[in-house]
C-alpha cells in the first residue's frame, strides 16, 4: 500500500509510524504533532433474489427497501481520523461519509450522508458512534441481525489493567443504522439510555459483556385516549455477551465470533430494524415487548488471495399489543468467497438466505403478508485506499 513517509517531528513520528505499520488500510501522514489517517473505498454490487412471499428482498444502503428481484448498488465512502498526543492523553477525532445509489432507492442521483463522527480525549468520547452493545463484526453483504448499530452518545472508558477495560455511557436515543434519516449531530437526553460494558482481551480470546437501561415511552400512541389506565412508560433494558476466538490451529488469520442479546422494551438492541417494536407507536402496547437474538460467524483464510466467511443469526420478538400478541422470528445466513488478486482490490461472491415468520396471534392487519423466504445471490467488487 502506498503511503507518504511520516516526517520526523519532535512528538508525532513514534506513535504515527507505529499506527501506519500496524494498519493495513488507509494512508497515514504526520503534520506537525498530528497523525492523520485518510481512508476511502468504492464498490459495486449486483444482487439477485428468489422470493417465496412478502419479505423485502433488499434493504438498500440508504435504508430504503426494494421489492425488485434484481438490485445494483454503487457506493463510495471516505473517512478522516486525526490523533495527537497531549499531556492528558491521546486526542482523537473522526468523521465518515458515504454516497450510494441503488436500484429503486427513490433517488435519481443517489444519497450522500454522514455515517458517524467522534471526538475523544483521555478515555472520554463524544459523537455518533457504535453503541456499547455492539461487538460482533462481519464482512457480509447479506444483513445479519446484530447489535452493532450506532447512537449519539457520551462514553468514558477506563483500563483496569492491560487486559480489562470498562466503559460507561449515556446514549441520547435508541440506536439506528448509520445511514438512517436521523440527526446525528444533536443530543436529546429527555429519554436517555444508560449503558455499561466490560471487555477483556487476551491472545487466546476476547470477551464482551454489556447492558443498557432506558425509559421506554409509549405515550405517543394514537389510541392512548381510549386506554387511560394503561401505563405510558416502562423501564426497558437489554443484556449482551459475546466472544471472539482466534483459531490459528486451522489457519493463521482464522477467527470465530459470537454474540447473544436479550432485550425488554429495547428491541433495537437486538440488531434489527424490521421488528415488532415499531408497532408500539401504532397499536397500543399493553405489556413489554421482549426478544432475543444471537449471531455467530467464522472467518477462514484459504491463502493470501482467497478468504471465506459464514454466518448465521436469529432474532425472536414478542409483543403484547391491543387485540394482538404477535411474534416475529427471523433467521438469516450467508456464505461468501473473496478473491484479492492485488492489494486493496477485492472481488466477492455471496449466497444469502432470509426466513421471516410473523404470527399475528390476534388482529392480523399490520402483519399480513410479511412472512416468507428469500434467497439472495451477490456479486461484488471493491477497491480500498
Amino acid at each position: 500500500m502506498a503511503r507518504a513517509e511520516v516526517p520526523v517531528t519532535p512528538r508525532a513520528p513514534g506513535f504515527c509510524q507505529d499506527a501506519a505499520e500496524n494498519d493495513d488500510s488507509g494512508a497515514y501522514f504526520a503534520i506537525g504533532e498530528n497523525c492523520i489517517k485518510v481512508s476511502g473505498s468504492i464498490s459495486y454490487t449486483y444482487q439477485q433474489a428468489k422470493q417465496s412471499a412478502g419479505v423485502p428482498r433488499f434493504v438498500n444502503r440508504n435504508g430504503t427497501v426494494s421489492q425488485n428481484t434484481v438490485s445494483r448498488t454503487a457506493t463510495a465512502s471516505t473517512g478522516l481520523e486525526v490523533r495527537r498526543q497531549t499531556s492528558l492523553g491521546e486526542f482523537k477525532s473522526t468523521i465518515g461519509g458515504e454516497w450510494s445509489k441503488s436500484t429503486d432507492d427513490g433517488t435519481t442521483s443517489g444519497s450522500a450522508y454522514f455515517t458517524g463522527w467522534s471526538v475523544g480525549l483521555a478515555g472520554l468520547t463524544v459523537g455518533y458512534t457504535g453503541t456499547l452493545m455492539g461487538f460482533w463484526e462481519g464482512s457480509f453483504l447479506t444483513s445479519a441481525s446484530s447489535p452493532g448499530r450506532s447512537a449519539t452518545s457520551v462514553v468514558y472508558e477506563h483500563a483496569l489493567d492491560e487486559r480489562n477495560k470498562i466503559a460507561v455511557g449515556i446514549e441520547s436515543s435508541l440506536p439506528t443504522s448509520p445511514n438512517a434519516s436521523t440527526d446525528i449531530w444533536s443530543f436529546d437526553f429527555s429519554n436517555p439510555v444508560y449503558a455499561m460494558r466490560w471487555r477483556r482481551e487476551t491472545d487466546a480470546f476476547t470477551t464482551h459483556v454489556s447492558g443498557v437501561l432506558r425509559r421506554a415511552d409509549f405515550s405517543r400512541s394514537p389510541l392512548l385516549p381510549f386506554l387511560p389506565d394503561t401505563a405510558a412508560t416502562r423501564t426497558g433494558w437489554a443484556l449482551s455477551a459475546g466472544m471472539k476466538i482466534p483459531t490459528p490451529f486451522i489457519a493463521e488469520d482464522d477467527e470465530f465470533s459470537f454474540q447473544a442479546t436479550y432485550a425488554v422494551d429495547a428491541s433495537s438492541y437486538l440488531g434489527t430494524t424490521n421488528d415488532l417494536v415499531v408497532y408500539q407507536s401504532i397499536v397500543r402496547s399493553l405489556g413489554p415487548t421482549k426478544g432475543w437474538s444471537a449471531v455467530a460467524s467464522f472467518h477462514h483464510a484459504w491463502s493470501e488471495q482467497f478468504e471465506s466467511n459464514i454466518f448465521a443469526s436469529f432474532v425472536s420478538v414478542k409483543a403484547e399489543l391491543l387485540a394482538a400478541k404477535p411474534q416475529s422470528d427471523t433467521f438469516r445466513t450467508a456464505v461468501n468467497l473473496y478473491w484479492k488478486p492485488v492489494a486493496h482490490l477485492k472481488f466477492g461472491v455471496e449466497l444469502g438466505y432470509v426466513d421471516i415468520a410473523i404470527e399475528p396471534n390476534g388482529f392480523a392487519g399490520y402483519f399480513s403478508g410479511n412472512s416468507g423466504r428469500s434467497y439472495i445471490g451477490t456479486l461484488s467488487v471493491s477497491a480500498e485506499l
